[in-house]
């Protein structure tokens, strides 16, 4: 059984995100211009030079990072809505209800759920921003892993409000 991590759909892509594009610009700028006076400055005290030498190579360091392995988000292309990655927790009681409401669609006869810090059962969701898509996945802890016990389920706008509706955080 495929997980909700290894899910693709024809209408999710990873893009570039323009915050960290734009923070790993700015931080990438920073860090040259402070090597460059480092290695440029005359009269200045050895230790200050050194001093912004290292935070230039390190801002450089970050802006690298923060564009290669922080600058790709997966999004639902239709709207270009960012897709959030979420994780929640129940108790073990909760299964039977969720997986039938998984497998049927019927969200809203889904009892009042509250979300735990760890529980049993967990059910992962991918879910655009915007509302417009949203793909779950429930898993129960069994044999020191989590195992799913459902396919990978693929939503609409209205199962989306109402599974949301039905879960207390």
């Amino acid at each position: 059984m495929n997980t909700i991590k290894e899910f693709t759909h024809p209408n999710l892509g990873v893009r570039m995100d323009v915050k960290n594009v734009i923070l790993s610009t700015l931080l990438l700028v920073l860090g040259i211009v402070l090597v460059a006076y480092s290695l440029n400055a005359t009269g200045a005290s050895e230790d200050s030079s050194v001093t912004l030498l290292g935070i230039g190579a390190c801002s450089v360091v970050a802006a690298l990072v923060c564009y290669f392995i922080c600058g790709k988000a997966l999004y639902f292309l239709p709207t270009m809505a960012k897709v959030e990655f979420s994780t929640w927790y129940f108790e073990p009681e909760a299964l039977a209800s969720l997986k039938t409401a998984i497998s049927t669609g019927n969200f809203k006869s889904l009892p009042q759920l509250n979300v735990q810090q760890v529980g049993n059962v967990r059910l992962d969701i991918l879910k655009a921003t915007d509302n417009t898509f949203a793909a779950i996945q429930l898993y129960q802890y069994s044999e020191l892993m989590y195992a799913p016990q459902t396919e990978v389920r693929v939503m609409n706008v209205g199962e989306v409000e109402a599974l949301v509706e039905h879960i207390k955080k």
